[in-house]
């Protein structure tokens, strides 16, 4: 990448390789806090396997146990989310902050990003039941909600308004770049979990397998965190006078430390 985020408008190869250079550098910071969040949940849940649903509820039982899943990431995978957002804006800065510091701002945000959720999902719910295609347009215009209640102090309206005015008139491009991540996304689950489809179902060898797609995961996040800033900064400075500082890469010399 040979521009910086708020200079112009990135490329989605761009974002890619931007999204993986902010992950190396900072991959001593991003472990910690995925770990701390995701290895509780992933050893809660090896207790409650998907066959033993299957077995206990039927039909149901999977759909339950996915339900249980996606709750748990609501409100747990939240904090790792957040607390990635703030670690990479404050690199873009040149600001150095601990992965402690990035995950205590994020618990400071996580009743609001809770609440604004449950907004969003109530709408997006609610425009599925009319139909389908407007729940899946409000769902892409509020995309961005998480990473305005952690970086931009909004919550609740403001929040998915905000959010919603960034991705007005580019919905396509927004929905587009988000599919391009997350098939990455569902693609390095993919490679990462095979091997351990032919292994013994341990419940050690599942945690082991979740974890590892949880180290995975935060590369993708922040190439969506790329996405987020650069589409936010172009909006708010127009032409800016005060972006963050870069380098010819697009990343601060003094994030690598």
């Amino acid at each position: 990448m040979n521009r910086g985020i708020a200079d112009t408008r990135f490329t989605v190869g761009e974002i890619v390789a931007s999204g993986g250079d902010l992950y190396c550098l900072h991959l001593k910071r991003i472990l910690p806090i995925f770990l701390v969040v995701y290895v509780p949940i992933n050893i809660g849940l090896s207790f409650i396997p998907a066959a033993d649903w299957a077995e206990t509820y039927g039909d149901l039982g999977p759909r339950m146990h996915m339900a249980i899943i996606q709750l748990t990431e609501f409100f747990l995978g939240t904090l790792a989310t957040m607390a990635l957002a703030k670690l990479m804006e404050e690199s873009l800065y040149g600001h150095t902050i601990t992965w402690l510091a990035a995950l205590r701002h994020a618990a400071s945000r996580w009743g609001a990003a809770i609440l604004t959720g449950l907004l969003a999902m109530l709408i997006v719910f609610g425009l599925t039941l009319l139909l389908i295609v407007p729940g899946v347009i409000w769902a892409i215009y509020y995309s961005f909600f998480l990473f305005i209640v952690a970086l931009r102090g909004l919550s609740g309206k403001q929040a998915l308004d905000y959010s919603r005015a960034m991705v007005k008139g580019q919905w396509w491009p927004v929905f587009t770049y988000l599919l391009v991540i997350q098939l990455l996304a569902v693609l390095a689950a993919i490679v990462v979990t095979a091997p351990f489809e032919v292994l013994p179902k341990y419940r050690l060898l599942n945690i082991l397998s979740n974890t590892l797609s949880d180290i995975v995961s935060p590369l993708f996040l922040t190439m969506t965190i790329v996405f987020f800033l650069n589409n936010d900064y172009l909006r708010t400075w127009g032409e800016p006078a005060n972006p963050p500082m870069n380098d010819p890469t697009g990343i601060p010399p003094s994030a690598e430390t």
